[in-house]
């Protein structure tokens, strides 16, 4: 399957899960809250380069894949390499540099359910919104036990899987994952014409 083929396929999967996830917050109420990003400070989040292909191939249409690679080999820090952190000078409110091309992991959690021993839905989200939208939090998971629809991690990993099974269970750091995304489409395109005719625009 193309370089093409692949992001395609997983921007449908995301397309779907936005789809997904707006039918549930609506029934739930449930919100992250603006400019949070704690979650996104964690230094243990785990993805799938797959998750991160339609960034890199944004990256390389746009010129950009070599230098953030490089950028990435040199980085120390943990966190997510996207997020923008709150900064009173640079007038940054904590988000992600790259919210359209989040990756799975990032739109799944707080809106995501997984299973617990029991076999039972519970829904996988953060302290915060468990204290400060307790109410609703609760309702939403006794919802989800009398069958309210709720998109499942492992349902969507499974799917994300069977676009490409290499890159989609390959589960690493979340920087580790940026970096093979973007040296999987340049490594693609080292001996290929560029996309459909067109030419890097940076």
């Amino acid at each position: 399957m193309t370089i093409e083929s692949r992001v395609a396929a997983v921007e449908a999967l995301y397309s779907k899960l936005e789809i997904e996830i707006s039918k549930f917050q609506s029934h739930t109420k449930l919100q992250c809250a603006s400019g949070c990003g704690k979650c996104c400070t964690k230094p243990d989040i785990d993805a799938s380069p797959l998750e991160f292909l339609p960034w890199a191939f944004h990256l390389f249409l746009t010129g950009k894949a070599e230098t953030t690679l490089e950028t990435l080999k040199e980085r120390t820090a943990t966190h997510c390499f996207l997020y923008n952190p709150v900064s009173l000078l640079g007038g940054d409110n904590g988000s992600c540099g790259h919210y359209k091309y989040r990756g799975l992991i990032c739109r799944l959690f707080g809106y995501g359910a997984s299973r617990d021993k029991m076999g039972q839905l519970r829904l996988a989200t953060c302290k915060i919104i468990k204290e400060s939208q307790q109410e609703n939090y609760l309702k939403a998971n006794e919802d989800i036990g009398k069958g309210l629809y709720v998109p499942i991690f492992t349902d969507y990993y499974m799917n994300l899987s069977q676009i490409d099974y290499k890159l989609g269970n390959m589960i690493l750091p979340i920087n580790q994952a940026f970096k093979l995304a973007i040296e999987e489409v340049l490594q693609y395109y080292a001996y290929r014409p560029f996309p459909g005719g067109l030419k890097i625009t940076a």
